[in-house]
């Protein structure tokens, strides 16, 4: 049973803080879940990141918002896709109202892993050159 001033502060909630709420939730769930799966403690998973183990705590407790980058980060480390964006197909009405161009450009990744709290003379690290069409 709700009370009448939790349901109207429900009510007042913008929408979009509703999406994150849910959507955050979700995020720290299946977090969680493959941490379990896996047998990873979150001090674990901080070293893995080289993070603090309180910052994967803010993460996890809701207490810290987690960018777009450490999510890429999270599924490195874990191995599993935790954001999935639907793939959309785009109508012929599109296609015909606008010019489908790419862009190049070059990224540079590195070719041998570096190992942690090791020495490493970043000189002797290979780049290896990419091409992306966007």
């Amino acid at each position: 049973m709700k009370s009448k001033l939790f349901q109207q502060i429900l009510e007042e909630t913008p929408l979009e803080t509703k999406i994150f709420v849910d959507k955050y939730s979700d995020l720290v769930l299946r977090i969680n879940q493959i941490l379990k799966e896996k047998g990873i403690s979150q001090k674990e998973l901080a070293e893995n990141m080289d993070k603090k183990p309180s910052e994967i705590s803010r993460w996890l407790s809701g207490n810290q918002n987690i960018t777009l980058r450490s999510i890429a980060k999270l599924e490195a480390e874990l191995g599993e896709t935790l954001i999935e964006i639907p793939n959309k197909t785009v109508s012929s009405k599109f296609k015909d109202d606008y010019e489908i161009t790419f862009h190049t450009f070059t990224v540079e990744r590195k070719v041998n892993k570096v190992e942690k709290k090791k020495n490493i003379d970043t000189a002797n690290v290979k780049w290896q050159p990419m091409e992306l069409a966007v």
